[in-house]
């Protein structure tokens, strides 16, 4: 476990774990994508999302979660944090034995030209997403749940046997809401897991309106996707509130010392010894 070397930061490149990559720090092109981003912010309440910049403390909970999880497509998987490396994406598309070359190529290639080469998400407002063709997860939001939220995409994915179908099927409506329903719940597990708490609390309302927004997008958009944000922010919040009192209930209670108050000095009898009375009530 590398937890202590993955806090090692700022870096640039390979990172002290091997399945994570730091982006060199762009400030020009790292603020057009906040500017791009501002919509997605207000959407979610959080400065955090997409803002280009991952703390220690983020990269620390991927580092741990890789290290709770064993599957050996998981161990595949690599970590692009704000990072832009087009050739090395295509490399990996090109060599990613864990799905089937014709998915690769007929779906992965144009998805993979699209979102990793020509239009990256280091400058538009993509989000934070897993590419199953190359098996990579690119991250420009500094934020535990949401980190954890596309390591659990890259978990599903790393439990299916035919993952070039379970990638394909997506297209199919409404199977990206069983999907996204995964990642989060694993997202939350592991937090549960770990008795993260706070990460856990933070979690619900980020990762319930960005649900509410694919459950929105099958109404009437954009005011069925607004709805669907809003719901999702209503109930993210409630069940923080919820889960905090919980939490605070089933803590333990402050241990207070009970300190005693001297003994009496036992009263001395007329020929100097101690009476009973007097041993009694210095006991």
């Amino acid at each position: 476990m590398v937890i202590g070397c993955a806090t090692t930061v700022p870096y640039t490149g390979q990172g002290p774990h091997p399945q994570l990559e730091r982006g060199a720090a762009v400030p020009p092109v790292d603020a057009i994508g906040n500017v791009l981003s501002l919509p997605g912010k207000l959407i979610l309440w959080s400065w955090k999302f997409n803002a280009h910049t991952i703390s220690p403390d983020t990269e620390a909970h991927v580092v741990s979660y890789l290290e709770a999880r064993d599957l050996p497509a998981l161990e595949d998987t690599k970590f692009r944090l704000n990072q832009y490396r087009p050739v090395q994406d295509l490399s990996r598309l090109a060599s990613n034995r864990h799905v089937a070359w014709p998915y690769r190529l007929l779906i992965g290639l144009p998805v993979t030209l699209v979102i990793d080469v020509v239009l990256p998400g280091r400058v538009f407002p993509w989000g934070d997403y897993y590419n199953p063709y190359t098996n990579t997860v690119h991250l420009y939001s500094d934020h535990t749940a949401v980190a954890l939220h596309e390591a659990g995409h890259a978990y599903d994915f790393a439990r299916k046997r035919f993952k070039g179908t379970y990638a394909v099927i997506r297209l199919i409506p409404f199977v990206d809401l069983y999907q996204e329903a995964r990642a989060t719940d694993e997202a939350l597990h592991y937090l549960k897991e770990t008795q993260d708490h706070e990460a856990e609390l933070a979690a619900y309302k980020i990762l319930y309106p960005a649900y509410g927004s694919y459950v929105g997008s099958y109404l009437f958009a954009p005011v069925g996707t607004l709805a669907g944000i809003l719901a999702g922010h209503a109930t993210g919040r409630s069940t923080a509130t919820a889960k905090r009192q919980a939490y605070e209930r089933q803590a333990p209670a402050p241990i207070v010392d009970v300190i005693a108050a001297p003994s009496a000095e036992p009263a001395p009898s007329a020929d100097g010894t101690e009476t009973p009375a007097s041993i009694s009530t210095a006991q």
